[in-house]
């Protein structure tokens, strides 16, 4: 059951902004198969679009728009794909993970969210300790 979907309107030959928040996208799609990702050129969807905009990502949930994010800013400073997922998590549930239903589905995907996000960090600043070592 599909809880919400997502649409991704970019133009994605012109913007290397646009593909990055793609990849992204792509890996939510594959983590959260109950939410249907959708990408549209930004003309196709929105007639006049101004390329200023891009990339812009439409959130919708029982055919509303929940939320629009306009430019990679929306998603912190490094666009990745646990930062979109913890942005998208605060407007209406719309990542479903197709194992839970309502609350209990946005709880786990908000707890694996964090969950990959600190495993993130922590091999990061691990990577970097190893570095700092190997030039002493």
């Amino acid at each position: 059951m599909c809880s919400g979907y997502i649409n991704n309107c970019c133009s994605f030959l012109r913007f290397p902004e646009c593909g990055v928040l793609l990849r992204c996208l792509e890996e939510l799609a594959v983590k959260y198969p109950a939410t249907k990702f959708v990408k549209i050129i930004s003309t196709e969807c929105i007639p006049n679009y101004p390329d200023r905009n891009l990339p812009t990502l439409l959130v919708y949930n029982s055919g509303a728009v929940k939320a629009n994010y306009i430019g990679l800013y929306s998603f912190g400073r490094r666009c990745t794909p646990e930062g979109v997922a913890l942005v998208l998590c605060q407007s209406e549930p719309v990542l479903n993970n197709g194992q839970s239903v309502g609350d209990q589905s946005q709880k786990a995907v908000l707890e694996g969210v964090r969950r990959r996000f600190i495993e993130k960090v922590v091999t990061e600043h691990e990577d970097q300790d190893d570095r700092g070592s190997s030039n002493d």
